[in-house]
């Protein structure tokens, strides 16, 4: 007996309603398998947390205060962005990481400090300045970096930091703690800086922050924020 014989002899053995039923049973098993899968999927697609950056170079994100060492006030003023949930569900564990750093050279071009290492960025506030939980619809701010008046002279601490610019005005990095092994500070100049946020529970985003900074100090914000730019 052939293939094409012995199929046919199966299919005249079975009747439509038993057709129904090994169709309808094939179905329940194939939706059980799938069922799992798919929750996930739609957790994942609808109800999982959604996370951005948004930054704009005015007050209350941008803006000036006074800086308190010693006993002793100095004007100061301080950059921040807002990293905002628009998802279904808290964000956990959120953490802001200073991910790259290119500087313009003399041929406009953008070049990457490849001796740079990545590093954690400040919540705002002095509460667990690494972590932060981000509820649906929250948005909350976190430190890039400040500028000094100056009359407050920001040393670098980075090893391979020049003298030569140590006395100039800097773009100092709100940084955790201050390390000897990386970059903390930038001088006057052109860069360009990739900023991510980390989560337990959401995909990892990425904004890329053009920086200028020309070294002059204003009172003014509104003068100031045309010496420093950030976009």
């Amino acid at each position: 007996m052939d293939i094409s014989t012995s199929s046919a002899l199966i299919n005249s053995q079975i009747t439509p309603s038993e057709w129904v039923q090994i169709g309808s049973t094939l179905l329940l098993a194939t939706t059980a398998f799938l069922a799992p899968y798919l929750v996930e999927r739609w957790k994942f697609t609808y109800r999982s947390p959604k996370l951005r950056i948004k930054f704009k170079l005015a007050p209350p994100d941008c803006h000036q205060t006074l800086w308190n060492e010693g006993g002793v006030k100095t004007l100061v003023y301080y950059f921040r962005f807002l990293v905002q949930n628009f998802g279904k569900s808290q964000a956990d564990v959120c953490e802001v990481v200073l991910e790259k750093i290119f500087k313009e050279n003399g041929a406009g071009e953008m070049v990457e400090d490849k001796s740079f290492t990545p590093v954690n960025l400040k919540w705002s506030g002095v509460r667990d300045p690494l972590e932060r939980t981000i509820q649906p619809d929250r948005e909350m701010y976190c430190d890039l970096g400040r500028i000094h008046h100056p009359d407050h002279n920001y040393r670098s601490s980075y090893k391979n930091f020049p003298s030569k610019d140590q006395t100039l005005n800097k773009f100092v990095f709100e940084l955790p703690e201050r390390y000897y092994s990386g970059l903390d500070c930038l001088i006057p100049g052109k860069y360009k800086l990739t900023v991510s946020v980390y989560s337990n529970n959401a995909k990892k985003t990425i904004k890329q922050l053009n920086l200028s900074w020309t070294g002059k100090w204003q009172d003014a914000e509104s003068d100031m924020f045309n010496e420093l730019v950030i976009h």
